[in-house]
């Protein structure tokens, strides 16, 4: 059965091992749900709606379409996702509040920005790659340090292709 919660759980900013805690699940078992690999009962589809604030059509894909005949066409990639920033470690680059579009992948074919799992915290980080299999996790503001990590250390959700900013009027 496909649901939305992968796609929400995202676009929120909340990783998979924050949700899984706020639901006490295992991740897991919140992977398997996200990923319709597992039945989703109405109960914990309704639990998780409440924990992620949202009504239960939109977790289980079923609310109703009230786009605007405003809306532009982004043309986005095929297959790419979107995330809504919500710090501001890569500004100037990627501010708060701006979307970053994410081409979905599993390793990292060449240094840049990309969405990474590390120690079960999704984050935005420009990777660059050091001496043997080391990689320096860069933050483009200057206010926070450079980490290091083993590639192993580290999943490679995707790569950023782009952003887009929202401007309030």
């Amino acid at each position: 059965m496909t649901n939305n919660i992968k796609q929400i759980r995202k676009s929120l900013g909340i990783s998979v091992t924050e949700l899984a805690q706020k639901l006490d699940m295992s991740q897991g078992n919140l992977s398997k749900i996200e990923n319709g690999q597992v039945d989703l009962r109405l109960e914990t589809a309704q639990t998780i709606a409440d924990v992620l604030q949202c009504p239960l059509e939109r977790i289980m894909g079923k609310e109703k379409s009230e786009t605007s005949p405003l809306v532009m066409n982004l043309n986005l990639p095929l297959g790419s996702q979107t995330m809504k920033i919500i710090d501001d470690t890569m500004a100037p680059t990627i501010k708060k509040g701006e979307i970053a579009v994410i081409q979905p992948q599993g390793t990292k074919k060449e240094d840049g920005i990309y969405l990474i799992n590390r120690k079960g915290k999704e984050q935005i980080r420009r990777l660059q790659s050091l001496y043997g299999e080391k990689i320096a996790l860069l933050c483009d503001n200057k206010g926070y340090e450079t980490e290091y990590a083993d590639e192993q250390d580290i999943e490679i959700i995707g790569k950023v292709l782009q952003k887009i900013s929202i401007v309030e009027i």
